[in-house]
This record gives C-alpha cells, sequence and structure tokens, in this order.
C-alpha cells in the first residue's frame, strides 16, 4: 500500500502519511506532546533504527475533517522462534540458510519500535475515539499490506480501559515484559536504606565493602553522549547480546541524535573506573519520572564490583 491512501470508518478516515509530510504539521506535534517520548523521539527513532522497521504514520481525522491523531505504527517480520534454545533454535537457523522467512510472520505494529507504546491523540480527552478508530481501521490497513498480525506494542496497563475494545472484538491481552516502578519519596540515600530489609541492608553493605577495595569508580551524567558513544557502544551491545530475546538493536547514531535533540530529557550516567567507562545507564527524565531505557556493562569488571 502507497503512502497517501485513505481508509473509511465509521468515525471519520484514516489517512497513511510520511515523516517528510509531517515536518511542519502541528498536529504531528501536539499528538505526543505529554508523553515522555514525544513526536522527536519516534522521529529519530526512524532515523537511527532502519534495517529492521517499516514506518508509517496514521493520521486520523473524523468527519469534519479535523486531524485527532497522528499514530505511529511499523511493519516488522516477526520471528516466531525468538528465544527458543537450544536445537529448536539451531535447526530453524540452518533451514533460514535456504529460506530465510521460515517461521516468520510480518506484523503491524502500532507503537513505538524501542520502547512503550502509547495512543498519539492530539488532545488526550480524544483518547478513547483514537482507540475505537483504530481498532474499526487497522485489520484493513494490515491486509492491504500483507500483515498477518496485529500488535499493539508494549502498551502500559494505564490505556487498558481505553483498548477494551480489542479483546472485545477478537484481539488477545497477552502480558509483555514487566516494568519496574520504585517510588523515590526519599531526602537522601540513608533515608531510603532505613527502608530496605535486614537481610538487603547486610547484603549491601557487605558489596560496597568489596567495591570500595577496588580502585575508585567515578561517575558523571551528561546528555550529550556524543563524544562517548564509541565507548559506550559496545558496553550495551555486551549487554544485548546476553539476552535471549531481543526486538531491536540501538545503533550508535541513535545515542548520538538522543542526546543532541531531546537534551531536555536525556540522561546518560557513566561511571568510570581508572580513566576507562565500565558501565552507562541511558534514562529519560520526564517531569517527576526518569525511565531507564538501557544500560551498557564492561563485564570484566562489572560483575565482580555488582556494577
Amino acid at each position: 500500500m502507497q503512502h497517501g491512501h485513505t481508509i473509511q470508518f465509521p468515525q471519520g478516515v484514516l489517512k497513511v502519511v510520511t515523516l517528510a509530510e509531517l515536518q511542519n504539521c502541528e498536529a504531528w506535534k501536539r499528538a505526543l506532546q505529554n508523553k515522555c517520548k514525544d513526536h522527536r523521539y519516534y522521529e529519530i527513532v526512524q532515523e537511527t533504527l532502519q534495517d529492521s522497521f517499516e514506518y508509517h504514520h496514521l493520521a486520523l481525522e473524523d468527519d469534519s475533517g479535523n486531524a485527532r491523531a497522528i499514530q505511529p505504527v511499523f511493519f516488522v517480520r516477526q520471528n516466531l522462534v525468538e528465544g527458543v534454545p537450544g536445537k529448536i533454535g539451531s535447526i530453524v537457523d540452518r533451514v533460514r540458510k535456504i529460506f530465510p522467512r521460515f517461521l516468520t510472520m510480518r506484523a503491524l505494529m502500532v507503537g513505538c519500535a524501542a520502547g512503550t507504546g502509547d495512543l498519539a491523540a492530539c488532545d488526550e480527552k480524544d483518547e478513547a475515539w483514537v482507540a475505537s478508530s483504530l481498532q474499526a481501521s487497522l485489520s484493513c490497513y494490515a491486509r492491504q499490506n500483507k500483515a498477518s498480525l496485529v500488535v499493539l506494542k508494549d502498551f502500559p496497563a494505564t490505556y487498558r480501559s481505553k483498548l477494551e475494545m480489542f479483546p472485545a472484538n477478537g484481539y488477545a491481552r497477552i502480558p509483555s515484559m514487566p516494568m519496574t516502578r520504585l517510588p523515590l519519596p526519599y531526602n537522601n540515600w540513608d533515608e531510603y536504606f532505613r527502608t530496605l530489609s535486614k537481610a538487603t541492608r547486610k547484603d549491601l553493605r557487605r558489596k560496597f565493602r568489596k567495591t570500595e577495595r577496588a580502585p575508585k569508580i567515578e561517575m558523571e551524567v551528561v546528555s550529550d553522549i556524543a563524544p562517548l558513544v564509541d565507548e559506550i557502544h559496545p558496553l550495551y551491545l555486551a549487554v544485548h547480546e546476553r539476552s535471549l530475546l531481543k526486538f531491536e538493536t540501538l545503533t550508535k547514531d541513535y545515542f548520538r541524535t538522543i542526546g543532541q535533540r531531546m537534551p531536555d530529557r536525556a540522561r546518560f550516567f557513566v561511571w568510570r573506573q581508572l580513566g576507562k567507562i565500565v558501565a552507562f545507564s541511558f534514562c529519560l527524565v520526564c517531569e517527576d519520572k526518569i525511565y531507564d531505557e538501557c544500560i551498557g556493562l564492561d563485564y570484566s569488571v562489572a560483575l565482580d564490583l555488582h556494577l
């Protein structure tokens, strides 16, 4: 299906638009303005993670022609045996040398290729309308693009009530990797430390003593990681490759660009030992929340130092 095509649905019309067409579009900037991953983040992901994904944007207009949402979506050829260990995975790999698409499926995914998904309503009050409009049009859009599966990727549970029409119309809700949330109503480390169990405090003290015997570890926080990207990216890949389940692989350009175009939100925590980077954590700061997106570790020291 070519960009520019439309799909009629009971509440309005879906129009497929390109990212280039959205550059001067106010609706696109409004669509995700109150989300931690705003329109800038989606643009960065599309520009820097191109190998595995085919990106599209769906403009949802009501019967009056008003743009109510600009919803990012993407197509991916999903590996149906991702994470399967042992002989089965090895057999599939051998078959794919001859038939590359063996046990894969073209899927339409709503949301973000690198992170949690959001409904991209221009006004948050319209999120229920957007969800209903997507439910009415996604199946048709997927068929026209030869996708066999439609997925709302990694939408937080806070959307559950607004998305209730999906399981009522043939969709299945499947748990994703759980997010861990830690409230921080503490004034300092000591106050937080006192809330931990006795066993946890004892374990942490033991680890701290071991770390103190090693050369000192220093930390800095930066927004622009570009000068250090050649050092931190191998650490990210080291962690990424140890994971049994993989989806996207973040690139050097991703890390460079995120700090340069989202300096108000991007934070890189960098730990050094003897001047060498041994760990980093990439976070997004949004109002009073901090989201830990990914980490990188030098495994030659990380496990011994309990990084």
